[in-house]
């Protein structure tokens, strides 16, 4: 009955450890998409896109992207503080970065986050 029991919570914690994984691999299933739209209008709104695109995919003068460089961060979204005051504004362009991010080939998955 006790090695039952073992087994039980040995396949529950391995349960939970795989949806926790799930979870972390797939950041853009929980984006809100009306968050996400509100954010593309800021990106806009500020400016943003006459460097980047509205897409931000826009080469800039060291052959990098907006997306790419955001890709590569630990913290992405304080990276965009240092031009988007409003935390948040921020946010929604986060959101709004994340979707472009999600759509993006996953050629960047083997970057380095700095």
């Amino acid at each position: 009955m006790r090695m039952l029991f073992l087994r039980t919570v040995v396949l529950l914690l391995a349960l939970s450890a795989l949806l926790r994984a799930q979870d972390k691999a797939a950041p853009s299933a929980s984006i809100d998409p009306a968050a996400s739209a509100q954010g593309k209008v800021v990106f806009l709104s500020h400016g943003c896109a006459k460097c980047h695109d509205d897409d931000a995919n826009k080469k800039l003068s060291d052959g990098t992207t907006l997306l790419a460089r955001l890709a590569q961060r630990k913290d992405p979204e304080a990276r965009l503080g240092t031009r988007l005051k409003n935390p948040q504004e921020r946010h929604q362009v986060m959101l709004y970065m994340q979707s472009l991010l999600a759509r993006q080939p996953s050629a960047q998955a083997g970057a380095k986050p700095r």
